[in-house]
């Protein structure tokens, strides 16, 4: 089963930023002996100390100053918890209460292992297994999915509707691949040793679930197959950020034709409350498409098989301990880990992940400076002011066009630090303690049902655009297409990121860039794509648009063009990513010579924003999953696009940063 989350496109500044690469000539990887000059290689110049004194932690595949300041605010969310689990007097359903609850739970160990999968997904998976058709197997599903928001071969949930941001639609999910389409069918041995990686993952929770070996083997090559079936069929990464594959209008009734009967309108209607005519989103039709073409009578156990597999993996790290155990280790090699985190840390991130905003809160109360907002606010104004400048002076767009870019960049709505409005205000959560019998797996199933119970309750009211889909002690930043927001958490707003003693080109190289970078989100390949009040809508003329199109191929030609450990950076899956650092880092640059800053100063913490080590058994994965290009080249690969850079430096053709006027990408 798989947890439904927001459909909402988010592009953070975080993300995963893996691996040291050099872009341009495609220089190795490999750890320098000595520092290099600047005008050979920025990135490693400016670290190079850092990065010789750095040793990766034996549990961590990574570190950067983003996973540092990750570590601090951790600890600082641990000692929130722990507080709250000793607070006797927290009234229960508050956020210590509720804290203080999945915490014990989680550190329950025995009670873990005696209580396996919880009542709920206990009684699922019973009808799993006495599910005599394809049709009582999917009823199944989606009563579960109803209930908990968890899928499978498919599921339903609410969203912004890309059409009418200020609408909730239905969206239609299925089916959990397991793996992505770009691990799956990788012929990169990173990525060839996460596929063997899974199946012996899966194999052993079919064991601990009671399979005989022999059973095992064949069960689980059946559900990997499936798997790959259906990844085979989806959308690559790269046009999961296309609106236009993925926004495709159905309606309920057609489920029907979809599932060949097997799904019914009446079947929906009867567990959802959803009518046959109402309007229905398929992200990944082709995806869907598969899915039921796999729902077939001979395929019943396989399918029964494939449901129990994604269930035991959705909750695996939530059960007992030797399912734990093997969601770990499989964790551990993919990454190429040394040594696991220890358990009281685990579950810290486990109770971040599920009561976010409420650790949240108890953060920002304890951690966020108030006057930071303010700070923060007005190199907001002074990134927004160059860029409408920008827009206003540029000459390859029309007027026509020029006049809605400018209206949506005016209509940016700006969210600093933590939300007005904490989201958990808005339903009651009560979670149970080990003395009055909680368990970890059914605290978590019952924060699902209560997050999804929210979800259809308030289907028919009207957006809340005023939502965050990210919690404020985070190390990010993001924009939001269908509110046209950029959200700047309190989380990042601290050293080494942001500082009020700091010198403005300092904050400017880092905060200043970030922002820059989310603004420009709003006008990247994807961004581009909704209009000021965040609706899908082609703004553009057709002129302009196949001008931006041509610029945009321009930017994926330049990134692809770059390796790293003889694996290429995919310049299309990167695409949305690399426009926003080269956007945030030129309005940026451009602040900083309007002030008279110290442009070297600029670039070097620019530059030391994305100093990372990370371990080889992690970058096969990123470059397969992310969209980020790795932290090497979103230093120097920028730089050598920016015509300043080359005076400020006075690089020149024999410098191994150069790059011809020609080659240099540009679009805002």
């Amino acid at each position: 089963m798989k947890k439904l989350h927001s459909n909402c496109m988010k592009a953070t500044v975080l993300g995963m930023t893996i691996a040291l690469l050099l872009p341009v000539a495609g220089y190795a990887a490999e750890q320098q002996e000595a520092a290099p000059a600047l005008k050979d290689d920025f990135y490693e110049a400016v670290n190079y100390e850092q990065l010789q004194q750095w040793e990766i932690p034996a549990n961590q595949a990574i570190i950067s100053p983003f996973y540092e300041l990750g570590e601090q605010n951790d600890r600082r969310i641990l000692q929130i918890v722990q507080e709250a689990s000793e607070n006797t007097e927290a009234e229960k359903g508050s956020d210590s209460y509720n804290i203080g609850a999945l915490y014990l739970t989680g550190m329950d160990t025995e009670a873990r292992d005696e209580g396996g999968y919880g009542e709920a997904a206990g009684i699922f998976l019973e009808e799993v297994d006495q599910a005599q058709t394809i049709g009582e197997l999917i009823r199944s599903c989606l009563i579960f999915n109803r209930k908990y928001g968890f899928y499978s071969l498919l599921g339903f949930s609410y969203g912004t509707d890309g059409e009418d941001s200020s609408q909730k639609v239905l969206y239609l999910y299925g089916g959990d691949t397991g793996l992505s389409k770009e691990v799956w069918f990788s012929d990169e041995e990173g990525n060839k040793n996460q596929v063997e990686a899974f199946h012996t993952y899966v194999k052993e929770l079919l064991k601990i679930n009671g399979l005989s070996e022999e059973a095992t083997a064949q069960t689980e090559e059946k559900a990997a197959e499936l798997m790959q079936n259906m990844a085979s069929a989806s959308l690559s990464l790269a046009e999961q950020y296309d609106a236009e594959k993925t926004y495709n209008v159905y309606q309920v009734s057609d489920i029907e034709e979809l599932f060949s009967g097997l799904v019914t309108s009446g079947m929906i209607e009867e567990i959802y409350g959803v009518l046959p005519d109402e309007k229905m989103i398929v992200q990944d039709v082709g995806l869907i498409e598969e899915a039921a073409s796999l729902m077939k009578k001979e395929n019943l156990e396989d399918l029964k098989a494939y449901v129990k597999i994604c269930l035991y993996r959705d909750l695996s790290q939530y059960s007992g301990m030797d399912s734990f155990e093997v969601q770990q280790t499989y964790n551990h090699t993919i990454y190429g880990l040394e040594e696991g985190e220890p358990l009281e840390k685990l579950i810290l991130y486990s109770v971040q992940q599920h009561l976010g905003f409420e650790c949240g809160r108890l953060f920002s109360e304890n951690y966020f400076q108030e006057e930071t907002k303010e700070n923060i606010a007005f190199i907001i104004g002074q990134v927004r002011e160059v860029f409408e400048k920008r827009l206003e002076n540029l000459e390859w767009m029309s007027e026509e066009t020029r006049g809605q870019a400018i209206e949506k960049l005016q209509a940016l709505d700006v969210r600093i630090g933590y939300p007005d409005i904490w989201p958990q205000d808005s339903y009651e959560l009560v979670l149970k303690r080990p003395e009055d019998g909680g368990l970890y797996v059914d605290n978590l199933l019952e924060i699902a049902k209560v997050t999804t119970e929210d979800i259809f309750e308030t289907r028919n009211e009207p957006v809340d655009k005023s939502e965050w889909y990210a919690y404020p002690q985070e190390v990010n930043a993001y924009y939001e297409p269908t509110s046209n927001s950029i959200t700047i958490l309190a989380g990042i707003l601290q050293e080494p990121f942001y500082h009020p003693d700091a010198e403005p080109v300092e904050n400017l190289g880092k905060i200043g860039f970030i922002i820059g970078h989310e603004i420009t989100h709003a006008f990247d390949i994807s961004g581009s794509q909704f209009d000021a009040e965040g609706n899908i809508r082609n703004w553009w003329t057709d002129e302009d648009s196949e001008h931006f199109q041509e610029l945009a191929q321009e930017v994926v030609d330049y990134y692809s063009s770059m390796e790293i450990d003889g694996i290429q950076l995919n310049g299309e899956q990167t695409l949305t990513e690399n426009i926003a650092d080269l956007g945030g880092f030129s309005c940026a640059m451009e602040i900083a010579e309007n002030n008279g800053y110290d442009l070297k100063k600029f670039c070097e913490s620019y530059a030391s924003l994305w100093a990372e080590k990370y371990r080889p058994g992690y970058l096969s994965d990123l470059l397969a999953n992310d969209t980020h290009a790795p932290g090497k080249i979103r230093a120097n690969a920028v730089l050598s696009a920016t015509d300043e850079f080359y005076e400020i430096y006075d690089i020149t053709e024999d410098c191994k940063m150069y790059c011809a006027p020609e080659d240099r990408p540009k679009i805002w």
